[in-house]
């Protein structure tokens, strides 16, 4: 009988847990795509920059995004493997936002077999929200071509805590580069 009752509070403590987790989580859809001529192994040194559209918005190309998204596209680069060069980089990440308004309208349908007694109808109403997205264009240096690219777009609630927005957009870069390969190793050069 005890172990009943561990095994059922173990279940309702990991279903609340779950519960919990995805009502805190982000509603980001990620995707990417890319050239599938270009072999993505073969580099290893980046350099960082915001696509250059970006800087015309006053808010979303304010120098604290830019800052605060370029810092996390270095920092997930580098745990890929990646060296930062920025003189001489093999590919160059270039970053970028935007935030669009969206509606969505949801119906009710009311309609039942009794709505002759209780009455029918339809219920519709309508629900404002802005959808925002988070876009890595990877281009080649040596031929300017881009060769990756990954967004995440979803509504996103902004954080109320500095440290927050940071380990958000840190969070997003990670999802984004998810699927682009790590730097392989030279394993032919002595050091």
């Amino acid at each position: 009988m005890k172990n009943i009752v561990k095994l059922t509070k173990s279940a309702l403590v990991v279903v609340v847990a779950g519960i919990l987790f995805m009502a805190c989580s982000q509603a980001l859809q990620v995707s990417y795509d890319h050239d599938s001529s270009v072999n993505l192994k073969q580099f290893k040194t980046f350099k960082v920059e915001s696509e250059r559209t970006m800087e015309e918005d006053p808010l979303l190309g304010s120098e604290l995004n830019r800052r605060r998204l370029g810092d996390a596209v270095v920092e997930v680069m580098k745990g890929k493997g990646y060296t930062l060069d920025q003189n001489n980089p093999e590919i160059i990440v270039r970053f970028m936002t935007d935030v669009k308004d969206r509606q969505q309208v949801r119906s009710n349908n009311m309609y039942s077999p009794y709505m002759w007694w209780y009455g029918g109808g339809n219920n519709i109403s309508t629900y404002n929200y802005q959808e925002s997205r988070f876009i890595l264009n990877i281009y080649q240096k040596s031929s300017e071509k881009m060769i990756w690219q990954g967004w995440a777009s979803g509504k996103v609630k902004a954080p109320t805590k500095k440290d927050d927005r940071e380990t958000m957009v840190k969070n997003t870069m990670a999802d984004i580069l998810r699927t682009f390969p790590e730097a392989t190793q030279d394993t032919y050069t002595r050091k």
